[in-house]
């Protein structure tokens, strides 16, 4: 006879607040997705585990004792890599609108349960920091003794933070972040508070860290790491550094721990963001002085079908003021779910 179905590999449908829990707290779980869920998105047991913080038999472990336990194939494995069978993708999908509906139904007793105060969940990574949103709410949060603001803390890999901005409201509620105007259609909603103009991650050892603002003539004999072509004001930077044909363009397709880490490593230069500044150790932000705008929002990304309590937040940006530039009148909708963009 089969065990009680389980949707969390190794504990039954009752531990759900256990699950949750262990998965905030990074334990062998990340916040947004199980074992199986991680192979999938990698195609790999290893990359999975890299994810989850645990080893890659871990995760094999996990999913091979599964697999036995209820008697299903939910990956096909190859020297490649692994891909879910037809019975895994169905099965991983249900399974994923379980789990959020669990979780769902345990955040709001949760929040029965604490006198009215309401939650909203902001989401911080060591690429999406949040600093500013940070500072706002420490210098205005007595206005706001209803409501609790709570970290949740988010991997910084494509693949998961476009899962999130798809769920968007479900386990995270805010993302601050830097965007181009209408970049997420139906996706969700911003709230621009700055602006955030381009600049470059430059090695510490390289001569031009020691610069305080650079000129394209100046990044002539560089190597610059830059996003693919797409839109925005990344596209803009690109259209200027492409006149000067002694700086040679390497094209990357999002941006990560690992992206950072290879510049640091091989010397070469990258589009970088303010909201990057003295994240990695090795790279130091310099401003660019483009002959046109070259400029991104910086501000916060959150659901379509907003709580109240995020919509009250609106209520400290004109007061505690970041930046008068560019601030919007009301929140904007941007366009689809693209992570260069973040």
């Amino acid at each position: 006879m089969n065990a009680p179905f389980r949707t969390d590999f190794g504990r039954n449908e009752h531990d759900t607040q256990g699950a949750v829990k262990r998965g905030r707290e990074g334990g062998d779980h990340t916040e947004y997705g199980h074992a199986d869920r991680a192979a999938a998105q990698t195609g790999s047991f290893a990359k999975a585990g890299h994810r989850l913080h645990i080893s890659t038999p871990a995760v094999a472990k996990q999913i091979n004792t599964f697999e036995k336990e209820y008697g299903l194939t939910l990956f096909d494995r190859s020297r490649s890599g692994v891909q879910l069978t037809k019975a895994g993708k169905e099965f991983v999908e249900d399974a994923q609108m379980i789990v959020r509906q669990c979780e769902e139904i345990l955040r709001r007793a949760q929040q029965r349960s604490t006198d009215g105060i309401a939650t909203v969940r902001l989401g911080v990574s060591i690429l999406r920091p949040g600093r500013r949103i940070l500072d706002l709410w420490q210098r205005d949060a007595g206005k706001h003794t209803d409501i609790r603001l709570e970290l949740v803390s988010m991997p910084d890999d494509s693949e998961a933070i476009n899962d999130i901005i798809t769920h968007l409201g479900e386990d995270v509620d805010l993302i601050s972040t830097a965007f181009d105007t209408g970049y997420w259609n139906d996706t969700g909603n911003t709230l621009a508070l700055d602006s955030e103009p381009l600049c470059v991650a430059v090695p510490r050892n390289h001569a031009l860290a020691r610069r305080a603002r650079l000129t394209l003539k100046d990044l002539e004999g560089t190597r610059i790491r830059i996003l693919k072509r797409h839109r925005g004001a990344n596209d803009t930077a690109r259209d200027l550094l492409e006149q000067y044909p002694a700086i040679d363009l390497i094209d990357i397709d999002h941006y990560d721990l690992d992206t950072f880490n290879d510049c640091a490593e091989s010397g070469d230069l990258l589009i970088s963001k303010p909201m990057w500044a003295g994240i990695h150790p090795q790279l130091v932000n310099v401003a660019v002085d483009w002959p046109e705008p070259v400029v991104m929002h910086y501000g916060l990304l959150y659901p379509l079908d907003a709580s109240p309590a995020i919509h009250t937040l609106w209520n400290f940006s004109p007061q505690t003021e970041i930046s008068n530039r560019d601030r919007p009148t009301k929140p904007r909708r941007c366009s689809g779910v693209k992570c260069g963009n973040l």
